[in-house]
């Protein structure tokens, strides 16, 4: 992490964007104190990714949650939740 005086950051502003396209973060300070950080913003995630995440079940554990679903009664009516 990059840590810069307010006045750097004024005088600067243009290596300071540059350490952001880097995916660094950088503290801005005034009077040896810190006002905040600057950070890139977090990567989005793909779909793919997302689910590649996702912790794995064994074939038996999905078997049985397949068929608790089957026999929680469920039907395929889509239906308004905010609607009586």
């Amino acid at each position: 992490m990059t840590t810069v005086t307010a006045t750097d950051l004024a005088r600067r502003t243009n290596q300071v964007l540059d350490a952001l396209a880097r995916g660094e973060s950088v503290t801005i300070t005034r009077n040896n104190t810190v006002l905040g950080t600057i950070s890139p913003p977090a990567r989005a995630v793909t779909l793919r990714e997302a689910f590649e995440r996702l912790p794995k079940i064994s074939r038996d554990a999905a078997e049985h949650y397949k068929a608790d679903i089957r026999d929680a009664g469920f039907d395929d009516e889509v239906r308004d939740p905010w609607r009586h």
